[in-house]
């Protein structure tokens, strides 16, 4: 077999050729004019959404329509007599695979789901009857991995992704020569894709394929001891480091957002530019935790440097709004009240475990100012704005019989007033907390879910175990158990939790139009290690800290296991050391339902998510620090 790549670079596909028993001639596309085709058995058009050279595309049709000679030809614009649109982009639609009978793709079956993150499609003007599709992009698909829609739902709208043109030519209308550095998901199915090409082309089947940009400690023994604390260290350690890149100037401008899912088709990630309160105040509190267990100062000095920023541009200290902590550049009179909460928790926390007092008249100042507008059952409203706020809408927020009765929203505010009142003895903050979560408790499981019912739970473990460690009430103690145990039997196999939603009524719950759940099914093997798992690590660890139950740090060591197989690892420090928002975990790899608006399965943040696996797991040594 002889086979012609014209090109314009190396990519995955060609690796995968060049481990073939086959010779592989290569001719850089901007050659190609003038390059004789004919002693060649077959021809592979890696475009990158380009056009031939009339001169080229003219010997290449001649062969394969008079010489019968295949040609794959990837992402290609025009051939023969098909042509394409300028390219749009691709990351609210699916691929679905709906080749069958003589068509069928080996490995493959009619409904399978391809997801190939933001790439580009050039959709052909009009379909013939020569054209036999084997992938089509369809908008907004609400499955996992695979879909069970109708032939008729599945082509009524969709697009070509890929197809045959009689029967030796193959094209595509996207980019897919670097599928494994762009990281198309699920990698069973790409792979299995790719062979089907490669050996319709070649008559060869592939043995090799490229690793994966992102690996993971699958299958240490975790069970030993030794093996466990020095992972959970350098899971840790790598976690910092991946971290720390994203600050501006030190932490004295704040820290970037991270990495949105988007990855272009040469496997580029968009980063997010966002700067936000919550994020700062949590990685400063990580920082200055790490600092004190394992004494490297310089990040107690970037978290005070940080600290500096959210106390500084970020908290208004006078006037009405005295306390009010601002959401982020973008939302500057914005406030959340689950993002406050983040942002101050480790510095509450801080001062009550250790004594210290930098920055408690900040504190105060922020809890102060809701006390001023919190409803009274003990909750806010999802958030408020400075656009829409005067005295008697402050007025009316304080006398407003309910709040938004969601973990989501206000498991963690109760959760720093109750911090609050351990620091600072005030009873106005014990009373708010406990009236809070306790509305909370007398409507579960039917509170308010944003993202579905295995987030509420999650959400409730920590703010439960701060109250029962307040309180010392045995109903409240009863309450966390309830919590644990409802997400027990949501445990998969591989050690995290699935995502679950009865019923299907939490806001975003099975909707693919503007943020999203990554559950579209329940039962589904996924789990979302940004909206759901990544609240436990510090909940178990602080519901043992409050009970002294083993129970409890049994369930802490299970979910650090589950951190430290799913941590990215990557040449590329860019992405070595953090998490991904959705990991199937059957599959064992990052994939999950890819539409949300700004965090879908592959977004990687270093506040928010990491942050709170890093407390967690380092939550037992820092208390252990003080306790000594």
């Amino acid at each position: 077999m002889n086979l012609l790549v014209i090109c314009k670079k190396k990519s995955d596909f060609t690796d995968v050729l060049d481990h073939l028993s086959i010779n592989v001639t290569y001719c850089d596309w901007s050659d190609s004019a003038t390059f004789d085709v004919h002693p060649y058995d077959g021809y592979c058009l890696l475009s990158e959404g380009g056009r031939l050279d009339p001169r080229v595309r003219e010997k290449l049709e001649k062969e394969n329509i008079d010489g019968g000679k295949k040609i794959f030809a990837d992402s290609l614009r025009s051939f023969l007599n098909m042509y394409s649109d300028h390219p749009v982009d691709t990351s609210k639609k699916r691929l679905i695979c709906v080749g069958e009978g003589e068509n069928a793709i080996s490995g493959l079956e009619f409904g399978d789901l391809l997801d190939d993150m933001a790439n580009y499609l050039s959709s052909p003007y009009f379909s013939t009857p020569e054209i036999s599709p084997l992938l089509v992009y369809k908008d907004f698909v609400i499955a996992h991995d695979h879909t069970n829609m109708s032939k008729e739902e599945i082509f009524s709208g969709a697009q070509l992704g890929m197809w045959k043109y009689g029967p030796n030519v193959i094209m595509t209308s996207f980019r897919l020569h670097n599928f494994n550095k762009a990281r198309f998901a699920p990698r069973e199915n790409w792979q299995n894709l790719i062979k089907y090409i490669i050996n319709w082309l070649t008559g060869f089947t592939p043995e090799w394929m490229p690793e994966p940009v992102i690996h993971h400690n699958l299958d240490l023994d975790y069970d030993n001891d030794d093996v466990f604390e020095s992972q959970r260290k350098k899971t840790i350690d790598e976690a910092i480091k991946w971290i720390e890149q994203f600050l501006i100037d030190e932490g004295r401008g704040g820290m970037l957002d991270g990495f949105s899912h988007n990855i272009d088709p040469e496997g580029l990630q968009a980063r997010l530019d966002t700067v936000r309160a919550d994020y700062i105040g949590e990685t400063a509190g990580i920082f200055r935790m790490y600092s004190d267990i394992y004494g490297d100062t310089k990040y107690r000095r970037y978290s005070e440097n940080m600290y500096s920023f959210n106390y500084g541009p970020m908290l208004i200290k006078d006037g009405m709004f005295k306390g009010f902590l601002r959401w982020s550049y973008d939302g500057w009179g914005v406030c959340y009240q689950d993002d406050v909460a983040r942002a101050t928790m480790y510095d509450l926390l801080h001062c009550v475990v250790t004594g210290e007092r930098n920055n408690t008249d900040y504190l105060k100042m922020i809890l102060d100012y809701f006390v001023k507008i919190t409803g009274k059952d003990g909750l806010l409203p999802y958030r408020h704005d400075i656009l829409f706020l005067n005295e008697e809408s402050f007025s009316k927020m304080c006398e407003s019989e309910h709040g938004e009765p969601s973990a989501h929203y206000n498991a963690y505010y109760s959760a720093i007033m109750l911090l609050g009142y351990q620091l600072f003895g005030d009873s106005r903050y014990f009373e708010i907390g406990t009236k809070g979560l306790e509305t909370i408790m007398n409507l579960y499981p039917e509170t308010s879910r944003e993202q579905s019912e295995t987030e509420e739970i999650c959400r409730l473990i920590l703010p439960l175990a701060i109250l029962y460690h307040s309180t010392r009430k045995e109903e409240h103690k009863q309450m966390l158990y309830r919590v644990v145990d409802d997400l027990e039997t949501h445990r998969h196999s591989f050690g995290g939790y699935t995502e679950w939603d009865t019923g299907y009524k939490a806001r975003f719950s099975r909707n693919s139009r503007t943020e999203c759940s990554i559950l579209t099914e329940n039962g589904d093997p996924v789990a979302d290690l940004f909206y759901a798992l990544n609240w436990t690590s510090m909940g178990f660890a602080y519901a043992y800290y409050a009970t002294g139950e083993k129970r409890f740090k049994d369930l802490w060591r299970n979910i650090t296991v589950f951190w430290m197989r799913t941590q990215a690892h990557c040449e590329n420090p860019l992405y070595n050391g953090g998490w991904c928002r959705a990991f199937d975990m059957n599959r064992q790899e990052i994939y999950g339902c890819p539409h949300d608006a700004g965090w879908a399965a592959c977004c990687m943040s270093p506040g928010w998510a990491t942050t709170q696996i890093l407390g967690g797991m380092m939550f037992f040594d820092f208390v252990e620090k003080y306790r000594k």
